[in-house]
Formats: C-alpha cells, sequence, structure tokens
C-alpha cells in the first residue's frame, strides 16, 4: 500500500463497521437489557454517520492526492 493510498485505509474502515455490525447482531441476541439499548444508542449508532463524513472526507482527500500526483508526472 502506498502512503497516499487512502482508498485501501477506506476500505478498511467499512470492513471494520461491517464487523462491529455483525459483532453487535451477535451481541443482541443474548443482551436484550436497558443497558444494552442505551450502550447501543450511546456508543454503536453515533459511529455511523460519523464513518459516513469521514469516508466523504478521505474520498475527496484522495481525490486531491490524485490529481496531485498527475500534476506533478505532468511536470516532469
Amino acid at each position: 500500500m502506498r502512503p497516499w493510498d487512502l482508498d485501501t485505509s477506506a476500505a478498511q474502515l467499512r470492513k471494520a463497521m461491517e464487523d462491529l455490525q455483525g459483532a453487535w447482531q451477535t451481541t443482541e441476541e443474548q443482551w436484550q437489557d436497558s443497558v444494552s439499548q442505551k450502550f447501543s444508542e450511546t456508543h454503536l449508532q453515533p459511529i455511523g454517520p460519523a464513518l459516513k463524513q469521514t469516508l466523504e472526507a478521505v474520498g475527496q482527500m484522495q481525490q486531491l492526492v490524485n490529481q496531485m500526483q498527475r500534476d506533478l508526472n505532468d511536470e516532469t
């Protein structure tokens, strides 16, 4: 992976979120009380929108890095 390859990092974040969601679904089968609901609301549910925003920003950054790389290649 190149240090500027943000697409790979974004894919790793997506995979980690999928893994977390799968683990939580398994956990919810056994843990169904007010504490689990509060945990989900407080800690898990906010991750989705934050991850979406992060991935959008990473995508924009990757576009900028790609453009800079093209510009540098054009100059040489």
